[in-house]
Protein backbone atom coordinates (compact mmCIF):
# COMPACT_ATOMS: atom_id res chain seq x y z
CA UNK A 1 0.00 0.00 0.00
CA UNK A 2 2.63 2.39 0.83
CA UNK A 3 4.68 2.58 -2.07
CA UNK A 4 1.28 2.64 -4.33
CA UNK A 5 0.58 6.01 -2.63
CA UNK A 6 4.33 7.20 -3.11
CA UNK A 7 3.36 6.70 -6.96
CA UNK A 8 0.61 8.37 -6.98
CA UNK A 9 2.27 10.97 -5.07
CA UNK A 10 5.23 11.22 -7.31
CA UNK A 11 2.32 11.30 -10.57
CA UNK A 12 0.34 14.33 -8.63
CA UNK A 13 3.86 15.71 -7.53
CA UNK A 14 5.23 15.78 -11.68
CA UNK A 15 1.60 17.22 -12.78
CA UNK A 16 2.13 20.25 -10.47
CA UNK A 17 5.51 20.99 -11.32
CA UNK A 18 4.46 20.08 -15.21
CA UNK A 19 1.85 23.24 -14.15
CA UNK A 20 4.19 25.02 -12.42
CA UNK A 21 7.11 25.30 -15.29
CA UNK A 22 3.99 26.43 -18.00
CA UNK A 23 3.95 29.68 -16.26
CA UNK A 24 7.32 30.65 -17.50
CA UNK A 25 6.62 29.74 -20.74
CA UNK A 26 4.03 32.25 -21.49
CA UNK A 27 4.15 35.69 -23.45
CA UNK A 28 2.13 38.34 -24.22
CA UNK A 29 2.08 38.72 -28.13
CA UNK A 30 -0.58 40.54 -30.51
CA UNK A 31 -1.06 42.85 -33.61
CA UNK A 32 -2.68 45.51 -31.49
CA UNK A 33 -5.40 46.18 -34.34
CA UNK A 34 -8.78 47.59 -33.04
CA UNK A 35 -10.90 44.71 -33.35
CA UNK A 36 -14.71 44.46 -32.93
CA UNK A 37 -15.59 43.73 -29.28
CA UNK A 38 -19.17 42.27 -28.01
CA UNK A 39 -19.02 42.28 -23.66
CA UNK A 40 -21.32 39.85 -22.87
CA UNK A 41 -23.23 39.95 -19.24
CA UNK A 42 -25.34 36.76 -18.32
CA UNK A 43 -27.05 37.95 -15.30
CA UNK A 44 -29.94 36.08 -13.18
CA UNK A 45 -31.15 37.10 -9.93
CA UNK A 46 -27.74 39.64 -9.86
CA UNK A 47 -29.68 43.53 -8.60
CA UNK A 48 -27.55 43.97 -5.54
CA UNK A 49 -24.07 43.23 -8.02
CA UNK A 50 -24.90 44.41 -11.49
CA UNK A 51 -24.63 47.74 -11.20
CA UNK A 52 -20.61 47.70 -10.40
CA UNK A 53 -20.25 45.35 -12.75
CA UNK A 54 -21.53 47.91 -15.65
CA UNK A 55 -20.14 50.78 -13.79
CA UNK A 56 -16.69 49.07 -15.02
CA UNK A 57 -17.47 48.25 -18.37
CA UNK A 58 -18.52 51.93 -18.74
CA UNK A 59 -15.14 53.21 -17.95
CA UNK A 60 -13.10 50.84 -20.47
CA UNK A 61 -10.68 53.38 -22.32
CA UNK A 62 -11.75 50.88 -25.53
CA UNK A 63 -12.62 52.92 -28.84
CA UNK A 64 -16.61 53.76 -27.77
CA UNK A 65 -17.55 53.17 -31.55
CA UNK A 66 -15.50 49.80 -31.53
CA UNK A 67 -17.42 47.89 -28.14
CA UNK A 68 -20.93 46.92 -27.17
CA UNK A 69 -21.97 45.77 -23.52
CA UNK A 70 -25.20 43.11 -24.38
CA UNK A 71 -26.49 42.30 -20.75
CA UNK A 72 -28.96 38.96 -20.69
CA UNK A 73 -31.33 38.77 -18.11
CA UNK A 74 -31.90 35.31 -17.80
CA UNK A 75 -35.34 34.88 -16.22
CA UNK A 76 -34.53 37.41 -13.00
CA UNK A 77 -37.02 36.91 -10.33
CA UNK A 78 -35.80 39.98 -9.12
CA UNK A 79 -35.70 43.50 -9.94
CA UNK A 80 -32.32 43.36 -12.23
CA UNK A 81 -33.43 43.94 -15.38
CA UNK A 82 -34.62 47.09 -14.20
CA UNK A 83 -30.91 47.91 -12.68
CA UNK A 84 -29.62 47.86 -15.92
CA UNK A 85 -32.46 49.57 -17.89
CA UNK A 86 -31.46 52.36 -15.46
CA UNK A 87 -28.21 52.26 -15.94
CA UNK A 88 -28.13 51.57 -19.58
CA UNK A 89 -30.67 54.70 -20.36
CA UNK A 90 -28.39 57.29 -22.49
CA UNK A 91 -25.80 54.79 -23.50
CA UNK A 92 -26.08 53.51 -26.73
CA UNK A 93 -23.07 50.91 -26.62
CA UNK A 94 -24.94 49.06 -23.81
CA UNK A 95 -28.09 46.87 -24.97
CA UNK A 96 -30.41 44.63 -22.94
CA UNK A 97 -31.33 41.36 -23.88
CA UNK A 98 -34.07 38.87 -22.37
CA UNK A 99 -33.71 35.17 -22.35
CA UNK A 100 -37.22 33.24 -21.99
CA UNK A 101 -37.48 29.71 -21.06
CA UNK A 102 -37.22 26.76 -22.54
CA UNK A 103 -40.15 23.97 -22.45
CA UNK A 104 -37.81 21.08 -23.28
CA UNK A 105 -35.00 21.06 -20.70
CA UNK A 106 -33.66 23.36 -18.08
CA UNK A 107 -32.24 26.87 -18.66
CA UNK A 108 -28.64 27.24 -17.76
CA UNK A 109 -25.86 30.09 -18.26
CA UNK A 110 -24.72 28.38 -22.03
CA UNK A 111 -28.27 28.79 -23.15
CA UNK A 112 -28.23 32.76 -22.13
CA UNK A 113 -25.28 32.79 -23.86
CA UNK A 114 -26.17 31.14 -26.77
CA UNK A 115 -29.06 33.55 -27.42
CA UNK A 116 -26.85 36.71 -27.30
CA UNK A 117 -24.42 35.45 -29.57
CA UNK A 118 -27.40 35.04 -32.15
CA UNK A 119 -27.81 38.26 -32.15
CA UNK A 120 -23.70 39.78 -31.81
CA UNK A 121 -21.20 39.84 -34.81
CA UNK A 122 -18.33 41.50 -33.61
CA UNK A 123 -14.81 40.14 -34.06
CA UNK A 124 -14.57 39.55 -30.54
CA UNK A 125 -16.40 38.27 -28.28
CA UNK A 126 -15.67 38.77 -23.99
CA UNK A 127 -17.78 37.35 -21.26
CA UNK A 128 -17.70 38.19 -17.54
CA UNK A 129 -20.48 37.81 -14.62
CA UNK A 130 -22.65 40.14 -13.53
CA UNK A 131 -20.67 40.16 -10.03
CA UNK A 132 -17.21 40.62 -11.22
CA UNK A 133 -15.37 43.59 -11.94
CA UNK A 134 -13.02 44.74 -14.66
CA UNK A 135 -10.53 47.26 -14.95
CA UNK A 136 -10.64 50.02 -17.21
CA UNK A 137 -8.27 48.92 -19.90
CA UNK A 138 -9.68 45.71 -19.48
CA UNK A 139 -10.89 45.42 -22.75
CA UNK A 140 -7.68 47.28 -24.86
CA UNK A 141 -5.35 44.75 -22.86
CA UNK A 142 -7.11 42.00 -23.88
CA UNK A 143 -7.63 42.82 -27.07
CA UNK A 144 -3.85 44.07 -28.28
CA UNK A 145 -2.45 40.27 -27.40
CA UNK A 146 -4.39 39.21 -30.15
CA UNK A 147 -2.96 38.79 -33.19
CA UNK A 148 -3.47 36.99 -36.38
CA UNK A 149 -3.47 32.84 -34.83
CA UNK A 150 -5.21 33.26 -31.46
CA UNK A 151 -8.84 31.87 -30.95
CA UNK A 152 -9.23 32.05 -27.13
CA UNK A 153 -7.70 34.40 -24.76
CA UNK A 154 -8.54 33.47 -21.00
CA UNK A 155 -7.60 36.04 -18.29
CA UNK A 156 -6.80 36.08 -14.51
CA UNK A 157 -9.84 35.99 -11.80
CA UNK A 158 -9.17 36.72 -8.16
CA UNK A 159 -11.55 38.42 -5.34
CA UNK A 160 -10.92 41.83 -4.01
CA UNK A 161 -8.78 42.03 -1.45
CA UNK A 162 -12.17 44.33 0.78
CA UNK A 163 -14.09 41.78 0.29
CA UNK A 164 -12.28 39.18 2.09
CA UNK A 165 -13.79 39.44 5.97
CA UNK A 166 -12.70 36.73 7.41
CA UNK A 167 -10.21 33.72 7.03
CA UNK A 168 -12.49 31.12 5.01
CA UNK A 169 -12.83 34.10 2.18
CA UNK A 170 -8.61 34.61 2.50
CA UNK A 171 -8.66 30.43 1.78
CA UNK A 172 -11.07 30.94 -0.95
CA UNK A 173 -8.83 33.54 -2.86
CA UNK A 174 -5.41 31.16 -2.14
CA UNK A 175 -7.01 28.24 -3.26
CA UNK A 176 -8.66 30.19 -6.11
CA UNK A 177 -5.30 31.57 -6.97
CA UNK A 178 -3.77 27.77 -7.37
CA UNK A 179 -6.49 26.26 -10.05
CA UNK A 180 -6.21 29.67 -12.20
CA UNK A 181 -2.36 29.13 -12.47
CA UNK A 182 -3.07 25.55 -13.19
CA UNK A 183 -4.58 26.25 -15.73
CA UNK A 184 -2.15 29.31 -17.19
CA UNK A 185 0.78 26.09 -17.17
CA UNK A 186 -1.57 23.70 -18.73
CA UNK A 187 -2.47 26.36 -21.79
CA UNK A 188 1.32 27.55 -21.73
CA UNK A 189 2.38 23.72 -22.25
CA UNK A 190 -0.37 23.34 -25.19
CA UNK A 191 -2.32 21.17 -23.02
CA UNK A 192 -5.32 23.67 -21.80
CA UNK A 193 -7.69 22.23 -19.39
CA UNK A 194 -9.17 25.48 -17.96
CA UNK A 195 -10.41 28.90 -17.86
CA UNK A 196 -13.12 31.08 -15.88
CA UNK A 197 -15.92 32.64 -17.79
CA UNK A 198 -15.80 35.44 -15.53
CA UNK A 199 -12.53 36.62 -18.08
CA UNK A 200 -12.96 35.03 -21.25
CA UNK A 201 -12.85 36.42 -24.84
CA UNK A 202 -12.93 34.13 -28.04
CA UNK A 203 -12.93 34.70 -31.80
CA UNK A 204 -16.02 34.42 -33.14
CA UNK A 205 -14.93 32.83 -35.86
CA UNK A 206 -13.25 30.20 -33.72
CA UNK A 207 -16.66 29.88 -31.74
CA UNK A 208 -18.40 28.74 -34.91
CA UNK A 209 -15.49 26.29 -35.91
CA UNK A 210 -16.50 24.13 -33.42
CA UNK A 211 -20.10 24.58 -33.41
CA UNK A 212 -20.51 26.67 -30.52
CA UNK A 213 -21.76 25.13 -27.35
CA UNK A 214 -22.86 21.74 -29.62
CA UNK A 215 -22.77 18.71 -27.44
CA UNK A 216 -22.71 19.74 -23.99
CA UNK A 217 -25.31 22.89 -24.29
CA UNK A 218 -27.16 20.87 -21.39
CA UNK A 219 -24.87 21.12 -18.85
CA UNK A 220 -25.01 23.74 -16.25
CA UNK A 221 -20.77 24.53 -16.73
CA UNK A 222 -18.73 24.46 -19.67
CA UNK A 223 -19.25 27.53 -21.33
CA UNK A 224 -15.41 28.13 -20.58
CA UNK A 225 -13.31 25.22 -20.06
CA UNK A 226 -15.28 22.99 -22.26
CA UNK A 227 -14.92 25.82 -25.51
CA UNK A 228 -11.17 26.29 -24.83
CA UNK A 229 -10.33 22.41 -25.06
CA UNK A 230 -12.96 22.27 -28.19
CA UNK A 231 -11.11 25.13 -29.86
CA UNK A 232 -7.49 23.65 -29.26
CA UNK A 233 -8.59 20.38 -30.46
CA UNK A 234 -10.68 20.60 -33.34
CA UNK A 235 -8.98 24.12 -34.75
CA UNK A 236 -5.88 25.26 -35.85
CA UNK A 237 -6.38 28.18 -33.74
CA UNK A 238 -4.20 29.11 -30.26
CA UNK A 239 -5.18 29.26 -27.11
CA UNK A 240 -3.47 31.52 -24.78
CA UNK A 241 -3.65 32.98 -21.31
CA UNK A 242 -3.11 37.01 -20.10
CA UNK A 243 -0.93 37.99 -17.32
CA UNK A 244 -1.25 41.16 -17.94
CA UNK A 245 -1.75 42.53 -14.48
CA UNK A 246 -4.67 45.30 -16.57
CA UNK A 247 -6.49 42.16 -17.43
CA UNK A 248 -7.23 40.61 -14.06
CA UNK A 249 -10.86 40.69 -13.51
CA UNK A 250 -12.12 41.00 -9.59
CA UNK A 251 -14.93 38.93 -8.05
CA UNK A 252 -16.40 38.13 -4.19
CA UNK A 253 -16.07 35.14 -2.48
CA UNK A 254 -18.83 32.82 -1.64
CA UNK A 255 -19.87 33.55 2.37
CA UNK A 256 -20.82 29.96 3.30
CA UNK A 257 -19.54 26.80 3.38
CA UNK A 258 -22.69 24.82 1.87
CA UNK A 259 -22.16 27.76 -0.84
CA UNK A 260 -18.66 27.08 -1.67
CA UNK A 261 -19.08 23.19 -2.20
CA UNK A 262 -22.39 23.76 -4.13
CA UNK A 263 -20.10 25.99 -6.31
CA UNK A 264 -17.26 23.68 -6.57
CA UNK A 265 -19.35 20.66 -7.24
CA UNK A 266 -20.97 22.61 -10.13
CA UNK A 267 -17.39 23.38 -11.42
CA UNK A 268 -16.37 19.66 -10.85
CA UNK A 269 -18.92 18.35 -13.00
CA UNK A 270 -18.51 18.97 -16.33
CA UNK A 271 -14.91 17.56 -15.72
CA UNK A 272 -16.08 13.77 -16.47
CA UNK A 273 -17.29 15.42 -20.27
CA UNK A 274 -14.19 17.08 -21.67
CA UNK A 275 -13.09 15.91 -24.62
CA UNK A 276 -9.89 14.47 -23.75
CA UNK A 277 -9.44 10.95 -22.62
CA UNK A 278 -5.85 12.35 -21.15
CA UNK A 279 -7.02 15.16 -19.03
CA UNK A 280 -10.26 12.79 -17.57
CA UNK A 281 -7.07 10.29 -16.61
CA UNK A 282 -5.13 12.50 -15.02
CA UNK A 283 -8.09 13.89 -13.34
CA UNK A 284 -8.94 10.78 -11.68
CA UNK A 285 -5.59 9.96 -11.20
CA UNK A 286 -5.42 13.15 -8.70
CA UNK A 287 -8.67 11.89 -6.98
CA UNK A 288 -7.04 8.60 -5.65
CA UNK A 289 -4.50 10.20 -4.49
CA UNK A 290 -6.72 12.66 -2.36
CA UNK A 291 -8.61 9.60 -1.54
CA UNK A 292 -5.39 7.61 -0.43
CA UNK A 293 -3.89 10.77 1.17
CA UNK A 294 -7.75 11.25 3.34
CA UNK A 295 -7.29 7.59 4.87
CA UNK A 296 -2.60 7.44 4.96
CA UNK A 297 -3.33 9.81 8.03
CA UNK A 298 -5.73 7.72 10.40
CA UNK A 299 -3.73 4.20 8.90
CA UNK A 300 -0.09 5.53 9.51
CA UNK A 301 -1.47 7.06 13.42
CA UNK A 302 -2.73 3.20 13.81
CA UNK A 303 0.47 2.11 12.60
CA UNK A 304 -1.38 -0.01 9.47
CA UNK A 305 0.74 2.39 7.42
CA UNK A 306 4.55 3.39 7.99
CA UNK A 307 4.40 7.47 8.72
CA UNK A 308 7.73 8.39 6.35
CA UNK A 309 5.65 7.12 3.76
CA UNK A 310 2.64 9.34 3.90
CA UNK A 311 5.11 12.31 5.09
CA UNK A 312 7.14 11.71 1.79
CA UNK A 313 3.57 12.11 0.17
CA UNK A 314 2.60 14.87 1.55
CA UNK A 315 5.99 17.03 0.72
CA UNK A 316 5.72 15.48 -3.19
CA UNK A 317 2.04 17.05 -2.54
CA UNK A 318 2.70 20.06 -1.00
CA UNK A 319 6.17 21.57 -2.74
CA UNK A 320 5.14 21.99 -6.18
CA UNK A 321 1.59 23.58 -4.74
CA UNK A 322 3.63 26.16 -3.03
CA UNK A 323 5.97 26.69 -6.14
CA UNK A 324 2.08 27.48 -8.19
CA UNK A 325 1.12 29.36 -5.27
CA UNK A 326 3.88 31.77 -4.82
CA UNK A 327 3.83 32.12 -8.44
CA UNK A 328 0.39 33.46 -8.41
CA UNK A 329 0.35 35.37 -5.37
CA UNK A 330 3.18 37.36 -7.06
CA UNK A 331 0.77 38.21 -10.41
CA UNK A 332 -1.92 38.73 -8.20
CA UNK A 333 0.66 41.22 -5.83
CA UNK A 334 -1.46 38.90 -2.72
CA UNK A 335 1.56 37.79 -0.88
CA UNK A 336 0.14 38.54 2.17
CA UNK A 337 -1.85 35.64 1.71
CA UNK A 338 1.13 32.83 2.06
CA UNK A 339 0.72 32.45 5.50
CA UNK A 340 -2.25 30.66 5.16
CA UNK A 341 -0.77 27.98 2.86
CA UNK A 342 -0.41 25.47 5.50
CA UNK A 343 -3.97 26.41 6.87
CA UNK A 344 -5.36 25.62 3.28
CA UNK A 345 -3.66 22.59 2.79
CA UNK A 346 -5.56 21.07 5.49
CA UNK A 347 -8.94 21.42 4.34
CA UNK A 348 -8.03 20.91 0.60
CA UNK A 349 -7.95 17.31 0.63
CA UNK A 350 -11.61 16.70 2.34
CA UNK A 351 -13.52 19.60 0.32
CA UNK A 352 -11.90 18.53 -2.89
CA UNK A 353 -12.81 14.78 -2.40
CA UNK A 354 -16.95 16.07 -1.40
CA UNK A 355 -16.87 18.58 -4.26
CA UNK A 356 -15.79 15.69 -6.99
CA UNK A 357 -18.34 13.14 -5.84
CA UNK A 358 -21.50 15.36 -5.50
CA UNK A 359 -19.96 16.91 -9.02
CA UNK A 360 -19.95 13.51 -10.52
CA UNK A 361 -23.44 12.67 -9.03
CA UNK A 362 -24.76 15.79 -10.31
CA UNK A 363 -25.77 17.32 -6.42
CA UNK A 364 -25.76 20.43 -7.21
CA UNK A 365 -27.77 23.73 -7.97
CA UNK A 366 -27.31 26.80 -9.72
CA UNK A 367 -29.02 30.09 -9.49
CA UNK A 368 -32.12 27.75 -8.00
CA UNK A 369 -31.98 25.60 -10.90
CA UNK A 370 -31.16 22.04 -9.56
CA UNK A 371 -29.36 19.63 -12.64
CA UNK A 372 -30.95 16.67 -13.00
CA UNK A 373 -29.81 13.57 -14.82
CA UNK A 374 -33.04 11.60 -16.69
Amino acid sequence: MEWVYLIFAAFYSAVIFYFFVGLFRTSPSGAGEFLTVSVLVPARNEAPNIGKCLQSLDKQTYHRDRFEVVVIDDQSSDSTAEVVQEFIRKKPNFKLLRHKPTLDQPTFKKQALKFALQQVKSDIVMTIDADTIAQPDWIMNMVAQYDERTGLLAGLVTFLPESEKRIFHKLQTLEFAGIVFCGVGSAANNRPIMCNGSNLSYRRKAFEEVGGYDGHLHLPSGDDDLLMQNIHSRTDWQVKYSLDPKTINYTTPVNSVSGFLNQRARWASKSIHYPSKWISAMLFSIYLFYLQTLFCLPAAVAGFVDIRFFLIGILLKMVPEFLIILKALKVLNRLDLLSYFLLGEVFQVPYILYAGLMGFLHKYSWKDRKRVIP
